[in-house]
């Protein structure tokens, strides 16, 4: 929604006009508008020649246009949440705007998460599910706690009509089975194919953010397995 404000808006004009009257090297406008438009909140940052800051509010007219603005950004779409605008004049640098909500900062805490995300792509292959399958076969168990607070893991077993399954374990005792397998064989085929990459991601594969947590790993079955693969 920048196209709200642009360097010829009023608020704009009146930041440089302010930064040069001063004598500034930076003014920044930061606010923002919480509780679905209730409360509005604005402050200058100035800063001088020398860098040391000070803080202000803007007067009554500049502020009225800016709560106007960002009521009218808030009215634009539903569910922005809490929005916040920042407004960065330098006194040799066009000014900067920047628009941010709820919508835009969870895109912007994927796409960190996507960049920071790093899995070993690796197979797993065949002779590491064999030894995982051995220990299902043995009643071992594989599990890794999900949400601590309710009790709830992710989970690998055999049930007892001999079916091979992956899926969550709560602390009451019951299992949620994700997938299951109808053979030992079948479970081997899976689990080889599969990788701390693939495992990661399975769960929730548009929201980076989940990546990795509470999942298998290959570190995870070579302590079970008591072998590096």
């Amino acid at each position: 929604m920048s196209s709200l404000l642009t360097e010829d808006s009023d608020v704009v004009r009146w930041l440089r006009a302010e930064l040069q009257a001063r004598g500034l090297t930076r003014l920044e406008l930061s606010a923002s508008l919480k509780h679905q438009g209730t409360l509005h909140d604005d402050t200058l940052i100035f800063t001088a020649p020398d860098g040391a800051l000070t803080f202000g509010s803007l007067p009554e007219a500049p502020r009225a246009q800016v709560q106007e603005l960002m009521r009218r950004y808030h009215a634009s779409a539903p569910g922005l949440g809490d929005i916040a605008l920042s407004i960065v004049c330098d006194a040799h640098a066009a000014p900067r705007v920047q628009w941010m909500d709820e919508v835009r900062r969870q895109q912007d805490a994927k796409e960190r998460a996507r960049a920071e995300a790093h899995f070993d792509s690796r197979h797993y292959g065949r002779a590491l599910a064999q030894r995982v399958a051995e220990l299902m076969d043995a009643g071992a168990d594989l599990s890794i706690t999900v949400d601590p607070r309710e009790g709830v893991s992710r989970a690998l077993w055999r049930s007892g009509d001999g079916t091979y399954a992956q899926g969550l374990r709560y602390i009451q005792g019951d299992s949620q089975a994700k997938q299951t397998f109808a053979s030992r064989d079948e479970f081997i085929r899976w689990l080889g194919e599969q990788s701390d990459e693939s495992l990661a991601k399975a769960e929730s594969p548009d929201d980076p953010r989940m990546w990795g947590l509470g999942t298998f790993n290959r570190a995870f079955f070579a302590r079970k397995t008591g072998r590096r693969s």
